[in-house]
């Protein structure tokens, strides 16, 4: 039966072509776009809104304490103002805060410290105005006389034993030292009223007055407390339900919308002013950071602050004379998207469905076309397994799969013949490997029973002459000649032994079932066991012990540790001129052991050091000297076996330092 078959590429092609699926996310992410557009112009107008209302009245709220200090110089000049007269001052100082709501204080301080002011306290429910004064005859104590709405008379209702001299406060003495008008820095009010109406911050600005032959008057200021700021921004964010500040270019804080008493009275009492970037509030330390970092003098910027995008309008304002003011608004997201949450809501659902229904129709075409390719796929793998019985997909529709299935069966018959033939090489080689591993392990075996044969065979006679040159030593002590011949016995005796102490070490670590059984090694001993029986191994030099006192047991095997040593021992000996000595220290060096042995020898070239613990291997300075490479070897696995470490360096002008830390309570390495 003919079966038309296609192509995967064209199956592919037509099941994408169906799929509408780019075309509703263009549609989709374009009407999306053109609304976020729309949100930010909407939100763009609503912040020059509210941002004119807080210009306006920050502009005008700055602007009168210029205009009334200036009035008041003039007033001065023309001889209007009662100067000489304190009482009519502050009445004329009355009158004029009357006028001017946004005011705290209209005053004057004295050459002599006096003050005298009208005022309209800052806080508290009773708002009536307020005369000040300070003078010498009262000892320059703060009083505070409240005037009555009704028939204007004052009435003292605070006194305060401050001792107020108007000299020392901010406002006289930037007039003073500008020797003209000028603002002064915010600062707190010391009236100390009974009531606490004035416990407050505030800032104005100031100007010294002259006399026609310019003698100075006084000071005369205008004050506005800062608390009414924030009475007005604090309204216009719950109105616009956003935050807003204003602050010095600098970024020292002047008032802002939400309460935050780390930016009041009492910061500014310890002579902190919190810089805008250090609010508690995360939106405006955000912005505050952005706008110094920028160093802007204004602009727009959305910003998102724990998860809430917010649209921030900020600006600056010179005051005359007086310092640059940066005026802040900020506005969520909520304040100004409420109109189209509901068009992108209907957007993103539409979107979303068309989504859903191309993803399940390409569900579907993808699993018409994986379908056939998966029983491929496993038929693959069982063949892979040698799984040679396995049966064939059955014929697919798409051309390429039918293909690619021929193939795999024509390969799969080829894997099987290849199979068989591997099969039976590996077998013919396992054989041979097995015979080779058998023999290598007999020639291992006999290699040790020969070790051991020769040196139970020759110890006996190794003793012998041992004793015999003790004793030959003895007798010809007075004859160099035959004491020398008897010294040299004795050390070719040592050395053949200690020869064969190695290589039975050596054979011993290598059997399979050795294992490390650590005791605990008294140090000195064994130090003082190796210093006796190593000098056999050389008359011609010093050799010198020192052991640290209280040196705790080593937990070690005591025969590897003897001959780990003598090892050592041995090597400087051999490789030292003599005459010269070789020293043995021992010291505790936290919770390792550590023995090291020094000569006076040509030394070990660097790039020799890693390579004389490798067995047989001997360096250029080994030519003409006895040995077989064995030693710095068998020292190098048995400091391994301990745990410890062996380290070389090289001593000045010559010789070299073998440095062993050995763990005082040994984990044995197998």
């Amino acid at each position: 039966m003919f079966v038309r078959r296609i192509a995967l590429r064209s199956f592919l092609t037509l099941a994408l072509l169906a799929v509408l699926l780019p075309i509703v996310l263009a549609s989709g992410s374009l009407f999306y776009r053109s609304a976020v557009v729309a949100m930010e112009e909407f939100a763009l107008q609503l912040a020059d809104e509210v941002s004119g209302r807080v210009r306006e009245k920050v502009v005008s709220f700055f602007d009168v304490p210029q205009r009334v200090v200036a009035f008041n110089v003039e007033q001065v000049r023309a001889g209007y103002l009662m100067v000489q007269q304190p009482d009519v001052l502050m009445r004329q100082f009355m009158l004029q805060i009357d006028q001017q709501p946004q005011l705290t204080f209209i005053s004057m301080g004295m050459p002599d410290g006096q003050y005298y002011a009208g005022s309209r306290p800052p806080l508290g429910d009773d708002r009536a105005l307020r005369m000040l004064r300070a003078r010498i005859s009262d000892g320059r104590a703060m009083e505070v006389l409240r005037i009555d709405p009704e028939n204007r008379q004052p009435t003292l209702i605070s006194r305060s034993e401050v001792g107020f001299d108007a000299r020392n406060r901010p406002w006289y003495q930037s007039a003073i030292a500008n020797d003209g008008v000028s603002w002064y820095a915010p600062y707190r009010y010391m009236i100390n009223d009974a009531q606490g109406a004035y416990a407050a911050i505030g800032m104005g600005i100031s100007a010294p007055v002259r006399s026609r032959d310019g003698q100075l008057i006084g000071v005369v200021t205008a004050d506005v407390a800062l608390s009414q700021l924030n009475e007005f921004l604090a309204a216009l964010a719950l109105e616009s339900g956003g935050r807003a500040f204003l602050a010095e270019a600098s970024g020292e804080l002047l008032a802002m919308s939400s309460h935050d008493p780390s930016a009041g009275v009492a910061a500014l009492a310890d002579g902190h002013r919190m810089r805008i970037d250090q609010s508690r509030d995360p939106v405006m330390r955000a912005l505050g950071e952005h706008i110094l970092q920028s160093g802007q003098a204004e602009g727009n910027q959305f910003m998102e602050v724990d998860g809430v995008r917010h649209l921030a309008r900020w600006w600056t304002h010179a005051l005359h004379r007086g310092p640059v003011l940066t005026m802040a608004i900020i506005l969520p997201e909520s304040r100004f998207n409420t109109p189209l949450r509901g068009v992108l809501r209907n957007t993103i659902y539409t979107t979303v469905a068309v989504m859903l229904a191309s993803v399940l129709f390409s569900l579907f075409v993808a699993s018409r076309v994986v379908r056939p390719l998966q029983v491929l796929s496993d038929w693959a793998v069982r063949l892979t397994q040698a799984d040679w019985n396995a049966q064939a997909p059955k014929s697919s529709p798409i051309r390429e799969l039918r293909s690619l299935a021929d193939s795999m069966g024509y390969m799969a018959g080829h894997l099987k013949e290849h199979a068989e033939e591997l099969e039976q090489m590996v077998a013919q080689r396992t054989q041979e490997l097995e015979s080779a591993v058998a023999s290598i392990e007999q020639t291992l075996t006999d290699q040790r029973h020969f070790i051991a044969m020769l040196s139970h065979e020759v110890r006996s006679p190794l003793a012998v002459i041992n004793t015999a040159g003790q004793v030959l030593a003895l007798r010809s002590k007075e004859v160099p000649a035959q004491l020398a011949l008897a010294q040299r016995i004795l050390r070719g005796s040592a050395r053949l032994s200690y020869f064969f102490d190695n290589c039975l070490t050596q054979d011993r670590i290598d059997s399979h079932n050795f294992a490390v059984e650590p005791v605990p090694v008294d140090v000195g001993e064994l130090c003082l066991w190796v210093t006796e029986n190593g000098g056999q191994l050389s008359v011609e030099h010093l050799l010198t012990l020192a052991v640290e006192p209280g040196l705790p047991a080593l937990n070690g095997d005591p025969v590897l540790l003897r001959v780990m040593l003598m090892n050592v021992l041995s090597n400087a000996f051999k490789y030292s001129d003599a005459g010269t000595t070789v020293s043995l220290s021992v010291l505790r060096e936290g919770t390792t052991c550590r023995f090291a042995v020094e000569d006076e020898g040509p030394g070990i070239p660097p790039e020799e050091q890693k390579l004389v613990f490798e067995k047989y291997r001997r360096g250029r300075t080994a030519e003409g000297k006895p040995g077989a490479g064995l030693g710095l070897a068998l020292v190098k696995r048995i400091v391994d076996l301990h745990g410890g470490a062996v380290q070389l360096q090289a001593r000045q002008p010559q010789g070299m330092r073998f440095v062993i830390n050995i763990p005082l309570t040994v984990t044995p390495v197998a």
